[in-house]
């Protein structure tokens, strides 16, 4: 009788997630995750399991909510997680972070996390921000680099509104957008006239990498 092949740690900790199940998404995350390596659990097990719930969400096999829910599960995960030592890259630029119009923060902490991770000092600017707040607070801080995180379209096209502000203040601010309306439309960044677009955290650190090299 042949025996059955494990079950893959990202499929273990997808299925946990479509079914709302906490207590066994927590258990999966404890046993593959290293406390001391939160990059390496988001790029091999967090980020892997909700594209794919996210692509099943596209292709109408799984609900909003369930995105959504499986979100903040993770979310929950990560930030229990030990702080990782940041700031200890020299000549790094001014970034910040913040989730436009959404308040649904994953990707906001899955990238600030990474980039923590990496070394890099990073300015939390929340979630819920209209595009008059956050071009205060960027002009205010100085900021260099600022990845904008957004889960519905209304959101991720506020960022054109960004940007023309941006280059009407004639500010030198490299925006990178991510989240679920680029994932499904990965011409969408251009449209609304940002620099970049990262599809995950593990892009969003390389891209600031190639920034300081």
């Amino acid at each position: 009788m042949e025996s059955e092949e494990p079950v893959s740690p990202v499929y273990a900790l997808e299925s946990a997630l479509l079914e709302s199940d906490r207590i066994r998404a927590r258990e999966i995350l404890r046993t593959f995750c290293r406390p001391d390596d939160p990059y390496g659990c988001i790029s091999g097990l967090i980020e892997p399991a909700l594209r794919s719930i996210g692509e099943r969400w596209s292709e109408g096999a799984a609900a909003l909510s369930q995105v959504y829910v499986s979100g903040k599960i993770c979310e929950e995960y990560i930030r229990g997680l030990p702080a990782t030592p940041a700031g200890i890259r020299p000549d790094q630029p001014v970034i910040g972070i913040a989730v436009l119009e959404d308040f649904h923060t994953l990707g906001k902490e899955t990238v600030k996390t990474a980039l923590n991770a990496s070394g890099y000092r990073v300015k939390d600017y929340g979630a819920g921000l209209t595009v008059t707040v956050l071009l205060d607070l960027i002009k205010q801080d100085e900021i260099e680099v600022l990845f904008l995180s957004t889960l519905m379209l209304r959101a991720a096209l506020a960022v054109r509104q960004l940007m023309d502000a941006i280059r009407e203040e004639g500010l030198s601010i490299r925006v990178i957008v991510g989240g679920a309306p680029f994932l499904f439309d990965e011409d969408l960044w251009k449209e609304v006239g940002s620099d970049a677009f990262a599809h995950d955290a593990s892009e969003a650190v390389s891209m600031v990498s190639e920034d300081t090299e």
